[in-house]
């Protein structure tokens, strides 16, 4: 009869298991006690998922850019929510700018270390760039309206450059 060695290595299931009985834990006191300060925290949990996803791309053979794009747009997205649950979600009306620009770095970090594809660096760029653009005419000042025209003019400059390459 041959007996299985067992090891002390634990699965990802188990980790998984151990880290939502720790959240259950932190919450469970959060609400027992009235400090209502760990619910705040729930951003922390985007950020685990995106650090998630970056650890499945570095992880495989083939790595695909999509696992690095969504890891990136989580963590810059539990950024934001962070802040906002720090502070106050009233800050999002100016601030909603910043989730185009977390697309747009998702598909800048995606050229990088993926497939290398100019068309998501120049989606990447277009994306920040409509983001600032948006941050400066919506956020701080409707006046600013006219460098709509500065930034599509720059942006189709890049995109004749990277047309070329």
């Amino acid at each position: 009869m041959a007996f299985r060695k067992h090891t002390l290595k634990e699965s990802s299931y188990s980790r998984l298991g151990f880290l939502l009985a720790f959240i259950g834990t932190i919450l469970a006191i959060d609400t027992m006690t009235d400090l209502t300060f760990f619910y705040k925290l729930w951003p922390l949990l985007i950020t685990a998922l995106g650090i998630g996803f970056i650890g499945i791309y570095i992880r495989r053979s083939r790595r695909e850019a999509i696992y690095i794009g969504v890891g990136v747009y989580a963590i810059g997205f539990s950024v934001l929510a962070l802040y906002c649950s720090l502070t106050t979600w009233a800050m999002l009306s100016i601030l909603w700018p910043v989730f185009i620009g977390l697309l747009g770095l998702s598909f800048v970090f995606s050229y990088f270390f993926g497939s290398g594809r100019p068309v998501l660096l120049l989606a990447g760029f277009l994306f920040i760039s409509l983001s600032i653009l948006f941050y400066f005419v919506f956020g701080i000042n409707q006046k600013l309206w006219w460098s709509i025209f500065i930034l599509a003019g720059i942006s189709f400059i890049v995109f004749d450059k990277m047309r070329q390459l």
